[in-house]
């Protein structure tokens, strides 16, 4: 298409979009609906608040359908701010597309003070901005794409969604004290964008949505598919975060395994568990390091990446919750039969850190109020294997005995309440001295200001003494053992044959739910999904682990019963991360294609991906037609095994077979790649169901080399498909020359 003609064609789409403005949505004021003969919808309603509602600081669940109006988010309540005509060029040939952009935003409707009692966070506090981006009308073909974090957003991909044929929406505005009940504002910018493409198209078909996102965007996604009717047409829960488990007990298992083994041994552990590695994973580990080992990998961690595990010690959800919900855990750990810490084994004990000591000096502005405490550098503590992390210093009133705890709860984020237990600052260890001022950075990368509370600062004194330790934190690493949540297979450890728990357990878990029935506005999830949803999961996902989402996918399954199977995919991917997609993007797009076909023709995707779970792994079966998913299924070896020992100059054999599952398509090519060097890729003349692959190489030197072979197939047996569906599996073997 020539310049000129482009340039012609957004003249004529601006100035159709100045009409639309003018008639129906005005820009840099509230959007206007056109008169409707027919009588205004619904508004949406609230369902009646819960007791735990008050514990979580949140606004009931809005019930949401496809016709309903949301009260703070509607066509009405939308500001267009600017309209853009923009252009995007597909690759590999393909044509110049125009497109319009619309930046707008539902402005806060309510201020702190505005909200209901006991309602500490909400979506309407913050303004919640938009791009909307709509292909010309040539490339239109009645679709919605929407992808989604809580405190990442998420740009939908111009050429995925340009490619299907779909507009954008896509929300710019999310944070992590602005990740509350967002399903909300996005089904309203959802409705808010089909008007105005109808206008824009002046076209009223049915226009189907798709919604997905990862982490906590896979949270949000289970909102979408549980807690909508009618707005989306098909979602996808990708690496999702079930209450509790992965929320808070992921992280507590890592930082239970990142201190209690030493960092040698985990690099050790890392390097046996990777593919080609020498599998002995328990080399050099004394009982107790073994045990945590077992404990670890019993809870779910995929074991061929156990390098690459959060070793942060501050768990990704502060435990603070935990604390202002079961008050008496941290006490009861450290003291009852039945917790590590009643008789700690060598690693806990050699972790704490509880000590009494003298304030020997305190800094105060001009109003009086502290700004640093001097503490007796010679009695300080010294640092033990979890560092500083969440290191307390609780202040004590005048008998020396009772601790100061602040009453008021803190509006806001739940990490605003650590000031009501213990000091809040900067430590710094050579002169012993904690700054009560400045700013912390928090796991997400992101800075917050220090905040102290005046009960706590009202209570120091030269003279008397701060309790520093680490108690709380070390008790939180041990937490799942205790909290046992029903029908997640990461507990099978802690059950008896009977299946009585083996350790004693909270009475009341529900604060395990608290995360996600912030980030899912008033409810969590129960598999009752309302549209076509998909779940998808990688392997070699360190954060959302796939025993979290296969009990995700099982849950639906139960809940569903026999409807299950016309509703809910499950597919489980090999070496696919915690990213968008579940890591893979080739099996990603292809499932896309397969979602859109599914709503929009009832055509059936493919089964899900079979697996067993043995010790909390994962497996899925060896065999293609068994295994199922969207993905190739490979099988490398070098001289008949994973790991092969040769002489300099001495050939090695490799040999791999690979196969598509049923109705998934062909083996189009396949690619070596020896030391991170990519060969040309193979590219079969035909392509296969199935097929293999051989070579022998030699090395000059002596070393350890890794092997890779990527094997891609295609539906329609494709190698470079506009919609970029090309599944790809790999798999790696190691060569030790010596």
């Amino acid at each position: 298409m020539a310049s000129a003609t482009i340039f012609a064609q957004a003249r004529s789409r601006a100035a159709m979009i100045g009409t639309i403005l003018s008639s129906g949505l005005a820009l840099a004021s509230p959007a206007l609906a056109k008169p409707q003969a027919t009588p205004a919808p619904a508004t949406c309603k609230f369902v009646p608040a819960t007791p735990i509602l008050k514990d979580v600081g949140i606004e009931p669940q809005l019930l949401i359908n496809a016709t309903c109006v949301d009260p703070d988010y509607n066509e009405k309540t939308f500001v267009i701010d600017k309209t853009e005509q923009l252009t995007f060029q597909l690759p590999d040939g393909g044509p110049l597309v125009p497109y319009t952009q619309i930046t707008g935003h539902f402005p806060a409707t309510k201020t702190p003070v505005q909200l209901p009692a006991g309602v500490i966070q909400s979506p309407t506090l913050f303004e919640q901005k938009y791009v909307l981006r709509f292909p010309a009308k040539e490339f239109f073909k009645h679709r919605s794409f929407e992808q989604q974090h809580p405190s990442g957003g998420g740009m939908v991909d111009n050429r995925m969604a340009f490619v299907n044929g779909a507009m954008s929406i896509n929300w710019v505005s999310p944070s992590v004290v602005n990740a509350v009940a967002t399903f909300r504002h996005q089904a309203a910018a959802t409705k808010v964008a089909k008007g105005i493409a109808r206008r824009l198209y002046d076209d009223d078909r049915k226009i189907y949505s798709y919604f997905w996102g990862c982490s906590g965007g896979g949270i949000v996604s289970m909102a979408a598919a549980e807690n909508t009717t009618g707005v989306w047409d098909g979602v996808q829960v990708q690496c999702t975060g079930p209450y509790g488990v992965s929320t808070y007990h992921s992280f507590q298992w890592q930082a239970q395994y990142t201190f209690g083994i030493p960092k040698a041994k985990r690099d050790a552990i890392a390097e046996a568990a990777m593919p080609g590695g020498t599998g002995d994973i328990y080399a050099g580990l004394d009982n107790d390091e073994k045990s945590i080992l077992n404990e670890f990998l019993s809870a779910g961690y995929p074991l061929p990446i156990i390098g690459k595990h959060f070793d942060n010690l501050l768990p990704l959800v502060d435990p603070v919750d935990i604390r202002l919900a079961d008050p008496s855990y941290e006490d009861d750990f450290w003291s009852k039969p039945g917790y590590a810490g009643s008789k700690p084994p060598k690693y806990l004990k050699a972790a704490k850190v509880d000590s009494w000591v003298t304030v020997t000096g305190i800094d105060r502005d001009a109003s009086g109020k502290p700004t640093a405490v001097h503490f007796d550098k010679d009695a300080f503590p010294a640092a033990t294997a979890t560092g500083d992390t969440y290191l307390e210093f609780w202040v004590y009133d005048d008998d020396g005995r009772t601790r100061l705890i602040d009453g008021t709860r803190a509006n806001g984020a739940p990490t605003e309440n650590k000031r009501r237990y213990s000091l809040m600052g900067i430590l710094d260890r050579q002169t012993a001295t904690l700054a009560l001022s400045g700013s912390v950075k928090d796991v997400f990368g992101g800075s917050a200001p220090i905040t102290n509370s005046p009960v706590l600062l009202g209570g120091l004194k030269v003279g008397s003494k701060v309790r520093v330790n680490n108690r709380f934190i070390l008790s939180i690493y041990f937490y799942p053992r205790h909290s046992i949540i029903p029908g997640m297979r990461s507990y099978d450890q802690y059950r008896n044959a009977n299946g009585s728990p083996k350790y004693p357990q909270r009475k009341d878990l529900s604060v395990l739910t608290h995360a996600n029935y912030r980030t899912m506005g008033g409810r969590i999830e129960t598999g009752a999904v309302k549209t076509r949803t998909m779940v998808l999961e990688g392997r070699s996902d360190n954060l959302s682990w796939p025993i979290f989402n296969s009990s995700y996918a099982e849950k639906i399954a139960r809940t569903m019963g026999p409807k299950a199977d016309s509703t809910m995919r499950f597919y489980l991917h090999d070496n696919g991360r915690h990213a968008a997609g579940a890591g893979e993007p080739g099996v990603w797009q292809q499932s896309i294609q397969d979602l859109m076909a599914w709503a929009e023709k009832g055509i059936a995707p493919p089964k899900s991906t079979a697996y067993a779970i043995r010790n909390g792994q994962v497996i899925p079966p060896d065999d293609a037609a068994a295994r199922g998913g969207l993905q190739p299924v490979m099988d490398l070896k070098v001289n008949g095994g994973t790991r092969a020992k040769a002489a300099a100059g001495q050939p090695v054999t490799l040999r791999a077979s690979f196969a598509m599952p049923p109705k998934t398509g062909m083996i189009v090519q396949y690619g070596w790649s020896i030391e991170g060097k990519a060969d040309v890729p193979n590219v079969l003349a035909k392509p296969q169901v199935s097929s293999s692959a051989s070579r022998t190489i030699s090395f000059d030197k002596p070393g350890i080399y890794t092997v890779r072979l990527t094997v891609s197939g295609q539906r329609d047996g494709l190698i470079n498909p506009a919609n970029m569906a090309l599944p790809q599996n790999w798999q790696e073997v190691k060569v030790v020359v010596e």
